[in-house]
């Protein structure tokens, strides 16, 4: 009798796990399509000239370059990327931006020297601006940003130091190791 429900159990929790798989893939879909439909109009990476693609990137729909080099998130991205580095600090309070504050100027001229080439927002047009993070769980990541709040360029390093944190959360949370 006991061997029946642990396998009733499992049946059930995999049926559930498969529901929320699929309702996850679905939704990932949408993200995806709405930001094709948004760019119809090709958005070139700024390093290397290629064309954007939709992905989700950071559990995040965004406009990926196809040869890593970094990310266009819109605002509903980056507000959604903030609220996971708000989580992941509170959560994992030792990480690298939680410890050590870096002055904010030195890390707009960081952003600057690396992006010498100007990028414009394919939303509005305006010359991107380099801004440096200073909410909760986001210190010392930086970005090209949108003087008129419609989005920023992440390039590679500033994508890794974030799915670095998030990882190093999602580890802390569940009481295991990190990921590498």
């Amino acid at each position: 009798m006991s061997d029946e429900k642990d396998r009733l159990g499992d049946t059930l929790h995999q049926s559930e796990m498969a529901r929320e798989n699929q309702w996850a893939r679905q939704h990932d879909a949408e993200i995806i399509e709405r930001l094709r439909l948004k760019y119809a109009k090709a958005i070139k990476c700024p390093q290397c000239g290629e064309r954007l693609e939709a992905r989700m990137a950071i559990g995040v729909g965004e406009m990926v370059c196809p040869k890593h080099h970094g990310a266009w998130a819109d605002r509903e991205a980056l507000d959604q990327l903030g609220a996971r580095l708000e989580n992941a600090g509170a959560i994992h309070h030792d990480s690298l931006g939680e410890k050590v504050f870096v002055g904010l100027g030195e890390i707009v001229e960081d952003m600057r020297h690396r992006h010498p080439t100007e990028i414009d927002c394919p939303d509005c047009g305006a010359r991107l601006g380099a801004r440096a993070a200073i909410k909760p769980g986001e210190m010392g990541l930086a970005a090209m940003a949108c003087p008129n709040r419609h989005g920023s360029w992440i390039d590679q390093d500033m994508l890794r130091e974030i799915r670095k944190r998030l990882d190093a959360a999602t580890g802390a949370h569940r009481g295991g190791e990190t990921r590498k």
